[in-house]
């Protein structure tokens, strides 16, 4: 099982989503937990060398867990999703080669976990 720390940022009907390196699927910004490390220093870590902005470490909160298939691998990935407050501009940085805000219509494009996160948020939608 891979398990991740990632920052649900919902607005308007719509998810901030990332893509890795050029990957086809998009991604919640994030990224894996090392051995030895809280969820909340791994989302801070993680947004900070992806999305060049500084956590609020007062204001990560728990939104969802979601464990679903993880995309071009034979594993699971468990998607510890967090809200938080920051300081800064959101801009793709490091290995995120593009940003982009998706909504219920758009569950194609997802990585196979989140398109289960697409089906919590809007299973009404749907």
């Amino acid at each position: 099982m891979i398990r991740c720390a990632c920052l649900l940022v919902e607005q308007d009907q719509r998810i901030l989503l990332v893509r890795v390196r050029d990957n086809t699927p998009w991604y919640l910004p994030g990224g894996t937990i090392e051995v030895g490390e809280s969820d909340e220093a791994t989302l801070i870590r993680e947004i900070g060398e992806e999305l060049g902005v500084e956590i609020d470490a007062s204001s990560v909160s728990h939104a969802t867990c979601i464990v679903g298939p993880a995309y071009g691998r034979n594993d699971e990935v468990e998607l510890n999703c967090y809200t938080a407050r920051w300081e800064g501009e959101i801009r793709a940085q490091a290995e995120i080669s593009e940003l982009g805000w998706f909504g219920p219509d758009d569950r194609a494009k997802v990585a196979p976990a989140v398109k289960l996160l697409f089906d919590e948020l809007w299973r009404k939608v749907a």
